[in-house]
Formats: C-alpha cells, structure tokens, sequence
C-alpha cells in the first residue's frame, strides 16, 4: 500500500513539473470560488518597467519596458537585438501582449520575451485584458478554457489565500478570475500553476460578494469583487463625461521632459462613492510619467459609480493617456 501511494505521489509531482516545463493549465475538480481570504496589506505601486526604476529610454524607438523596444523595425528584448520580425511589430491593446505578423508574444520582466506556441495570430486579440484567439483564452502563455461567448464576471486579486491566524509563512500571492463562455461559469486560479474549473452553467449569487477570514488582530475589513465594466449596467464615469477627464488630465499633467510622446495605460477601480482605488500603470514612457498620471488621477474629482441592478457597486477601469508634446 505504501508503494502505491508513494508512485501515485510521484506520478503527481512529476506532472506539476512537467506542467511548469511545457506551460499547459491543469484542470483541478476542487477550486471553486474563494471564500475567506486574510488580507495582503496593499501597497499602491506604479511600476515603471516590470518592477524596477532603471528605466532606459531609448530615443526615436518603441519603448515598452525595461530593455525592451523597438527601433528601425528591428525588437530588442533585455538589451539584446532578437531575431523577431519588426515590421508590423507592436503592443496589443492588453497587458504585455505583443504581436506581428507571424506570432504573438508575452513580455515577462525576468524571462524575457515569450512566444505563445499555436496561438491562431489573425483572430488574436485582446479582451478585457486578456488574450484570447478564435477558440481559447490565454493566460500568460498557458491555453486554457474555450474563447466562444467569453466575458470576464469577476476578479479576486491583491490578496493571498486564506491561511490560518497565527500563520505567516504563507507569502504566495494569487490571482481568481471567474470567466464565462458559451458552457457556463470557469474559475482560473493564476499561480505559478495555472489551474482551472467549471462551476456551472448557472451563476451563483454567493460569488457577488467576497469576506476577509476574521483575524484576531481585527484589522481587517469586508471587501467586495470589483465588477467587469462589460457585466455593469451603466459604466462608470468622470463628471461631464470622457471630454472632460481628458480636460482634466491636459491641464494638469507636467514632466520635466519635453520631447515625449506615446500613450501611458493605467488601470483602477472606481469605488461606490467616486473615489478611485488600486491605481497601476500598465505601460508608460518613462522620465516619471506613470508616476505623474497617477498623482493627477488621485486629486480629480470623484467620479459617477458603475450602476448594476440599480445599486452602485465597484468596477475596474482601464484607459490610456496620450502624451504629446
């Protein structure tokens, strides 16, 4: 018996091995939605290029990240000139995507520029932030639950799983998406393995709402799922509308730098009474400008709540910001 159980444990640990070697997903039977979670003390962040402040820029070129460009139609990853097709080469419209005529890639800070193998690259595209082709979802560069009818319901990111009171050593960090498709309802857990579900082909009101696992130390608080801006019935916006954000924005944005040009990214979530939360920016030009669309958005004007079922309720927002001096 206890040859048995140690082959069957062996036959496991191989398979999550092989998983990481070859970047599949693995459907797991248990994960369903979360339902406690102790919380991760949230640090507001603007990460520059993929977590570090040694951001070079690289005049007359396609600056994307730290090292990583484009420039004369030739793409350089980590410094290094690659052998990737730069004509037509560019960033997609979604987080650290980028495509040519011949591939789609995935920009990772310490690997490096990744290409996702058997990705149909014509009907690639990015929605709600995420790559998707004519049949599947991806995740990073892991294929994963059919694209037909695809919609983001949910996310639970920021916080790590839920682990018992006194202990810390629990340091990993996860993200839940709840996903639907023309099946139904798909949990995807992104970890250092992708793993992923199918819930259903009803939706559940019990994932609405998500509750912090009580602590001792009682410095915890109630928290709620920030809503897809596709799922809201009225989407969140800036009083007098996108014109006047822009407004905004103009009047107030200023860096030191003067011949900078190109778009920035940021996302955030719009809270029930107007006030804006989790601020990250996406992608952005250096020289601090990331870091000044992010003061500008802290001091606008709240904003009008997303709107669903006639109750206002939290909502993630993505936009980009044109920089044109």
């Amino acid at each position: 018996m206890k040859i048995v159980i140690l082959v069957f444990l062996t036959f496991i640990t191989l398979a999550i091995g092989q998983n990481k070697k070859n970047n599949f997903a693995i459907i797991d039977k248990t994960l369903k939605i979360p339902e406690n979670y102790t919380k991760r003390k949230y640090v507001e962040s603007y990460d520059l290029i993929c977590g570090t402040e040694d951001y070079i820029y690289i005049p007359d070129a396609d600056n994307y990240y730290y090292q990583f460009y484009k420039k004369n139609n030739r793409v350089y990853c980590q410094g290094e000139l690659t052998n990737i097709e730069g004509n037509e080469f560019h960033a997609m419209e979604g987080y650290k995507y980028f495509k040519n005529n011949f591939n789609v890639y995935y920009y990772d800070g310490n690997l490096g520029l990744q290409e996702i193998p058997n990705i149909n690259v014509n009907s690639s595209r990015i929605v709600e932030n995420f790559l998707v082709d004519n049949k599947y979802l991806y995740l990073k560069t892991v294929k994963t639950i059919g694209s037909q009818g695809f919609k983001l319901v949910s996310s639970y990111k920021f916080y790590k799983e839920a682990i018992s009171g006194n202990d810390t050593s629990n340091n990993s960090y996860v993200e839940y998406y709840l996903f639907r498709n023309n099946k139904g309802y798909w949990i995807v857990k992104l970890s250092n393995v992708i793993t992923y579900n199918f819930l259903g082909k009803v939706y559940n009101h019990k994932w609405d709402l998500i509750y912090e696992k009580e602590n001792p130390n009682n410095d915890l608080e109630e928290i709620a799922t920030a809503y897809s801006i596709a799922l809201v019935d009225n989407k969140p916006e800036f009083p007098g509308g996108i014109d006047k954000l822009y407004d905004f924005l103009n009047q107030n944005f200023k860096v030191e730098e003067k011949e900078l040009e190109g778009r920035i990214h940021v996302s955030f979530i719009v809270e029930i009474d107007g006030s804006l939360s989790n601020l990250k920016i996406l992608r952005d030009l250096g020289y601090g400008t990331g870091k000044e669309l992010i003061r500008i958005l802290k001091i606008s004007p709240k904003w009008n709540p997303a709107i669903l079922n006639n109750k206002k309720v939290r909502c993630q927002y993505q936009m980009s910001y044109l920089v044109n001096n």
